[in-house]
């Protein structure tokens, strides 16, 4: 093989070997909480990105109610601030993401149903959360600002019975959704709960390289045969 052929070739192996054993490790390394929100203190919210206040303005304008303001709270690398809303009618739950992970930039909408099957309906602006639990029916569509992923997000309620969020505490029902997707993860091998209480998790290794081939190769691909229009979702 030509030296000039080589080159290339290595290096393109080798960007996703990189790839590969960094994703692979964050997976083993990080702690997974079921609740990793916490409300901060006053005068010490961190500050919405461009695009979070965008799909702030926009829930509200839609007439979603405020769910309140939290921080996550996962680890010190993470500086993100979480504005919760709910739809007039209580059938969504929608997270709005923005801030840094390791001082790197971070937006997400995530919109959120639970079908009366157990399933939970996921719609979301957020390449990097995939969610691998087999409970959730995760569609991303990067890009995609509020009123966007809203219409999408509705389009999937037209087609699925869906359960209400409690009127009275529909973080509640948001933080029984996580436990039952760590449940999911532990049951399938993918993941393991590192304390008693079983309220933190991590990745097993088999749960680790299912994230990596299946949010780096197999969703991608997706992606873009949907973009084709391929397929439908």
């Amino acid at each position: 093989m030509p030296y000039e052929l080589l080159i290339p070739i290595v290096l393109f192996f080798g960007i996703i070997g990189f790839f590969f054993i960094l994703i692979v490790t964050v997976c083993l390394w990080e702690k997974r909480p079921i609740q990793p929100y916490y409300i901060p203190i006053d005068g010490e919210e961190y500050t919405p990105s461009d695009l979070a206040a965008e799909a702030n303005n926009d829930a509200f304008k839609a007439g979603y109610i405020n769910g309140g303001l939290f921080h996550c709270g996962k680890a010190k690398m993470y500086r993100i601030r979480c504005d919760f809303w709910i739809s007039p009618d209580y059938l969504t739950l929608v997270v709005v993401s923005s801030g840094t992970v390791a001082k790197i930039p971070a937006n997400g909408i995530s919109f959120y149903s639970w079908a009366e099957e157990g399933k939970i309906l996921c719609t979301t602006n957020e390449i990097g959360e995939q969610d691998i639990s087999g409970v959730e029916e995760q569609i991303t569509w990067p890009n995609l600002k509020f009123r966007e992923l809203a219409q999408k997000h509705n389009k999937r309620l037209e087609e699925t019975l869906v359960n209400p969020f409690s009127a009275d505490s529909p973080l509640t029902n948001f933080f029984e959704i996580r436990r039952i997707k760590a449940n999911a993860y532990v049951s399938r091998k993918f993941g393991y709960f590192i304390d008693d209480e079983e309220m933190v998790w991590r990745f097993s290794f088999k749960g680790a390289l299912a994230f990596y081939f299946i949010t780096v190769w197999v969703r991608p691909l997706r992606r873009f045969f949907r973009s084709l229009g391929l397929v439908r979702n």
